[in-house]
């Protein structure tokens, strides 16, 4: 009960000095550490970089075909429950409808569940990095400051 009333009588006070904390708080460096090296940045400097980053994540996949794209979207779909031989019926290696998955392969967006090559059986996903460019290209698009 104590508890309560303190919380009671210094909340509004305490919200205050918080909101003013946290309105004149800045971050002044930015430290990654990747692959035993450590950079640091400054906060406009790591903005400008994941901001580019991200813009080259996205880009990836810009020269794909329409078709290209509505296939990466239709294995991004299905999540792995169907087979190449479904998404191509007839499917054969080194025909057309082979280069299709190839290419989305060739730029790390999809790969064989099963891994190796692709064959008849085998069941097209998305890798990891697929997904992310799928929720970059998904994502809505916001106004910069």
């Amino acid at each position: 009960m104590t508890a309560v009333a303190f919380l009671a009588v210094f909340f509004k006070p305490l919200w205050r000095i918080l909101e003013r904390l946290a309105a004149t708080l800045t971050i002044k460096t930015v430290k990654l550490k990747a692959f035993g090296a450590e950079i640091e940045l400054t906060p406009e400097q790591a903005k400008r970089a994941l901001d580019e980053l991200l813009r080259d994540i996205a880009e990836s996949t810009n020269e794909l075909s329409s078709r290209e794209l509505l296939l990466f979207q239709r294995i991004i779909d299905a999540a792995g429950r169907t087979t190449v031989a479904q998404l191509f019926p007839g499917f054969t290696r080194d025909s057309e409808e082979h280069q299709q998955p190839r290419k989305l392969r060739d730029r790390k967006l999809v790969r064989p569940f099963e891994g190796g090559n692709w064959q008849p059986n085998k069941h097209p996903v998305s890798s990891r990095f697929g997904q992310l460019v799928h929720d970059l290209r998904s994502a809505p698009k916001r106004e910069p400051n």
